[in-house]
């Protein structure tokens, strides 16, 4: 640029201030963008080239891969809306790339607001204390334990199991000096169209399921002690325990959704089984790799972060 155009440039930005605050937000924007394109660029080379999947009852149940790590980046980086449409380019285009039975739009829906929910989510507790939230998710998963525990060991003294219904038709078992949990699952189950099917759900959800939810909160309490013990420098800037609860929070949500659509679209052969059955596994899987995910976009924060030359302004 010659000096006689960078004089001009500075005197109309002298006379019209505005003018300068729009070339800022222009190149901010076109900032997060060229950022959002290179992760959605490595995610989908990751995606097409490195990406397998595990097979659940007869279909290609579960993938694994950690394209994740990138496409979750924006989110974490520009907040929701930067999310959402990184989260829905890559599973459009990931899908024409390396296709993979039938392309589901509805599918696209569930990935792209799983996008939003991280950057939302994300931009709510990054601004925590880290010791404030490990104290909340130690008593959440406290509860939930003594909850679980207490709820098997009433459901096993009233005799509630899957088999309740059968021995009820033939004792006349009379439900109302049962424990509250057992009256209330009885009520709920009761006039469904296969009782039994029904309680053993509820069953499974009001003690393993709340027990289950409680080891994973301990776990995740342990994991960040360690983590954050090895990757000490990163994990102080990322606040690994938020990032953690954000990642594994709109995982849960993805794949219970998915698992849904899934099975009421193209696995039509995951009806013959319980929900939960279908679901606990796959849910497990979104967790772990969730919780690598969250190390790794740890590290690529910290390195964003130390970077001034590639780092745009937060939201």
């Amino acid at each position: 640029m010659s000096r006689s155009a960078a004089y001009a440039i500075l005197s109309e930005a002298i006379k019209n201030p505005e003018s300068v605050v729009v070339l800022r937000k222009t190149s901010l924007y076109i900032r997060r963008v060229t950022v959002s394109a290179v992760f959605l660029s490595i995610a989908l080379v990751i995606k097409t080239a490195f990406s397998f999947y595990i097979p659940l009852f007869g279909q290609n149940g579960m993938r694994i891969d950690v394209s994740g790590i990138f496409s979750a980046m924006p989110s974490i980086l520009f907040g929701p809306v930067y999310g959402a449409m990184v989260s829905g380019l890559a599973d459009i285009i990931g899908f024409f790339l390396k296709p993979a039975g039938a392309y589901l739009p509805l599918m696209t829906v569930i990935i792209a607001a799983g996008g939003f929910i991280r950057g939302a989510l994300w931009f709510e507790l990054r601004g925590g204390s880290g010791k404030y939230t490990r104290a909340s998710v130690a008593a959440v998963s406290i509860i939930l334990l003594i909850f679980g525990a207490c709820n098997f060991i009433f459901l096993n003294a009233d005799g509630v199991n899957a088999r309740f219904y059968d021995n009820a038709a033939a004792q006349n078992i009379d439900s109302s000096n049962m424990h509250m949990i057992s009256r209330m699952l009885i009520d709920r189950t009761a006039n469904a169209k296969d009782p039994s099917a029904s309680l053993s759900q509820y069953i499974m959800l009001m003690t393993s399921g709340l027990a289950g939810i409680a080891v994973f909160g301990i776990v995740l309490l342990f994991a960040d002690i360690l983590i954050s013990k090895r990757f000490r420098k990163d994990t102080d800037r990322g606040k690994i325990i938020q990032l953690l609860l954000t990642m594994m929070i709109s995982g849960l949500i993805v794949t219970t959704l998915d698992t849904l659509l899934l099975r009421e679209t193209i696995y039509t052969s995951w009806k013959v089984f319980p929900f939960a059955v279908v679901w606990l596994p796959r849910v497990i899987t979104a967790l772990l790799s969730n919780t690598v995910h969250a190390y790794f976009i740890a590290l690529l924060l910290g390195i964003y972060e130390r970077t001034p030359g590639i780092r745009g302004s937060e939201a």
